[in-house]
């Protein structure tokens, strides 16, 4: 096993080098998304005149294509993972601006553009590259050059949350400020620095409570669900209790047929009504393992630019399951956020796959980079 470990060859090494633990924990949440859209999508596919498992075929493309390209980005050296962050702000920020001008419409929000017959989520691709571009901004531990490396990333976290809140789409733009924020505090940046961005975070949230309809409606309905419509998480809790521990059977779940997006956000409510609690529980075990596995290599990092890359980065993934699973249980209040490889989306799925290729690029074994 040695002589494999000293080869020379560059996938060798790469295998060595890799955390292989957490690539088959991600295979196994694909698995398990392959299995949770194959069942809650049968329903949403009637609903659209199309066959059966139409989306389930579709999502499995997805994944295949998906696992190829966050394996294609683990071959990157932390330098190749800041150029590649670089591309792809610049590429994901003429997609935002774009929405704007040739976005289709959905619900009153422009966020989607059409390329080739695909639609394509630009806010999706934006999360890993301004995690990327934050990261390189704060690396410096020289203190002047921190001081204007915060004031830079805080403009460029303005220059994208305002387009997105414009779309609207108020729960994507606070995804990102938390990630952002987690960024910045994990640089270690002096408290009173992190004061300012405080009040503006809650500036933002009074704002978009006034001035945005959507977000007024959510709030009110989680905070007093008597008062409001609340169908679409009642159904969802309900189905989860239904589930008991083992489930109703895989293909026996009632509530695909009543949410129209039990595919994508309520896909949770959908496993835990089929396969039961226990294996919502071990889904869940699945991701806190990708997630903990991944902090505690972050915090063997010297490389300040890989630690806040990675950092922020597992930030977003606890922050897509947190949410998604969180709607469900009806313990936050409604948004659009889908659960890593689970949920059906091509953007989604792409995007997440550029997420943990970075991760496993950056914490990669340091010193025998290739």
């Amino acid at each position: 096993m040695s002589i494999y470990r000293q080869s020379r060859h560059p996938l060798v090494r790469w295998w060595w080098e890799m955390d292989r633990m957490s690539v088959v924990v991600i295979v196994i949440i694909m698995l398990c998304g392959a299995v949770a859209v194959t069942t809650a999508s049968v329903a949403v596919a009637k609903t659209y005149n199309v066959g059966p498992y139409y989306f389930a075929v579709r999502h499995y493309l997805f994944l295949i294509v998906a696992l190829a390209v966050m394996l294609g980005m683990t071959m990157l050296k932390p330098s190749g993972v800041r150029r590649a962050g670089l591309a792809l702000f610049g590429i994901a920020y003429v997609g935002l601006l774009l929405t704007f001008v040739i976005g289709t419409e959905v619900k009153g929000a422009r966020r989607w553009i059409d390329i080739g017959g695909q639609s394509i989520q630009p806010t999706e691709f934006m999360k890993p590259a301004l995690i990327l571009m934050t990261a390189a901004l704060l690396a410096h531990a020289e203190k002047k050059k921190q001081l204007r490396g915060y004031f830079v990333s805080m403009l460029l976290m303005a220059a994208v949350g305002l387009p997105v809140l414009m779309q609207p789409n108020f729960g994507m733009a606070l995804a990102m400020g938390l990630v952002w924020f987690s960024q910045v505090f994990m640089a270690g940046l002096p408290l009173l620095w992190l004061a300012p961005v405080v009040a503006g975070g809650l500036c933002v949230v009074v704002g978009a409570y006034t001035l945005l309809p959507h977000v007024r409606d959510r709030l009110e309905r989680f905070l007093n669900p008597e008062s409001s419509d609340t169908y679409q998480v009642d159904q969802a809790n309900e189905a989860i209790m239904m589930g008991h521990l083992w489930g109703r059977g895989a293909g026996e779940g009632v509530v695909k047929h009543q949410l129209p997006d039990a595919h994508t956000d309520f896909i949770f409510a959908v496993v835990a009504e089929e396969f039961g609690i226990i294996v919502g529980i071990l889904l869940m075990g699945l991701f806190l393992t990708l997630v903990l596995r991944g902090f505690s290599r972050v915090l063997q990092q010297e490389d300040r630019f890989v630690l806040l890359g990675a950092g922020g980065l597992l930030t977003l993934v606890s922050i897509h399951v947190c949410v998604n699973i969180g709607v469900a249980l009806h313990i936050v209040p409604t948004t659009g956020m889908t659960l890593p490889f689970i949920s059906y989306g091509g953007s989604s799925t792409f995007a997440m796959a550029l997420v943990l290729g970075f991760l496993l690029a950056l914490l990669r074994k340091q010193g025998k980079r290739i």
